[in-house]
């Protein structure tokens, strides 16, 4: 296997998902450092992997456009790969996989998806970070990981289009910068709009920092409303494309975040990070290091890690007062 030349690695969503299996492509560009690496993902989580360092080659695939599809399966047909890698594990990329005629076809043992594999990976019920979770597909390699944390890149360009882009709305960036976002996919990982509000309040206050909030096209009018309901002195988002808001990301001194995929992007910009958590495992989906200046909230109650998406109650985002929150920011910026 040290002849290996063409690499597939796909896991088509969702943002943070994506995020963090770079570590696994980090491993096997140390392990094959002459061979090709091609990621299968969705638009528009491609952008994610634009300029990176590990990556050859992005498969962008289309879920709404046939004519992409046709094209990509036809990329994989001849390409010939050694080795396919598949982090996703539904029924489309595991017949990608099998299309790819690679030798090697790691993924997940899954009922009816199993036999288009050749090495599969149980699920071991063993509590494991996200980012040791993708490694483990690593072992049919013979591979002994390094338990890196993901990276991604950003431009000199672009990071001279957000300093210019942030001076343009009104921003002093002699002060800290720091992101909120507020947002979030699932209602029962949404820290009371309430909280958010009267935080960047005390921020602006009693730290003097500027406050940028991002948003998604899914949570902009809502956080619009907080911004207006709450009369912050901000800023009105707009929503960036994923490129423009990693390079806007990079130039916070904190990123302050729902449990969602944005929290993912800027621990991987080196952007220290507070992810505020309730029914979802940080110590699966928060695998950043506190000595990066990177910090989870969550309080343990008898119904944590229920994992659920809506809850009539909210008991523990609830739990999380904004002083918490504000602890955490001030004393990561007293150590930058």
């Amino acid at each position: 296997m040290k002849e290996v030349q063409n690499i597939l690695v796909s896991r088509l969503k969702f943002m943070g998902d994506v995020i963090l299996t770079l570590p696994l492509v980090q491993n096997l560009r140390v392990e094959y450092p002459e061979a090709k690496i091609y990621y299968l993902t969705a638009r528009p989580y491609d952008q994610l992997l634009f300029n990176h360092a590990d990556i050859d080659e992005v498969l962008s695939f289309d879920l709404n456009n046939p004519v992409n599809q046709s094209k990509i399966i036809s990329k994989l047909l001849r390409k010939k790969f050694d080795i396919s890698i598949d982090l996703f594990g539904n029924p489309r990329t595991a017949l990608l996989s099998f299309l790819t005629g690679a030798k090697i076809r790691i993924g997940g043992d899954f009922r009816g998806r199993r036999v288009l594999y050749t090495h599969r990976i149980n699920n071991s019920g063993m509590k494991l970070s996200s980012i040791e979770f993708h490694l483990n597909y690593l072992r049919p390699l013979g591979i002994e990981p390094n338990h890196a944390m993901p990276g991604l890149f950003v431009t000199d360009q672009e990071e001279a289009w957000a300093e210019k882009y942030i001076l343009s709305m009104g921003y002093n960036m002699e002060k800290p910068i720091i992101g909120i976002h507020a947002g979030a996919t699932w209602p029962a990982k949404m820290w009371p709009a309430g909280r958010f509000a009267e935080l960047a309040k005390m921020l602006k206050h009693e730290l003097g920092a500027e406050i940028f909030f991002t948003a998604g096209p899914e949570d902009l009018d809502y956080v619009k409303k907080i911004i207006s309901d709450y009369s912050i002195p901000v800023k009105i988002p707009e929503v960036l494309s994923i490129r423009k808001l990693m390079a806007v990301i990079k130039q916070f001194s904190l990123f302050i975040s729902n449990d969602c995929g944005p929290m993912h992007v800027a621990p991987a910009l080196n952007i220290p990070t507070i992810g505020i958590f309730g029914p979802g495992e940080p110590e699966i989906w928060f695998p950043y290091q506190r000595g990066n200046g990177h910090r989870f909230i969550h309080k343990t109650l008898q119904c944590s890690r229920c994992g659920r998406d809506f809850c009539d109650d909210l008991k523990c985002m609830n739990a999380i007062s904004v002083q918490d929150a504000f602890f955490e920011a001030a004393d990561i910026l007293s150590k930058k």
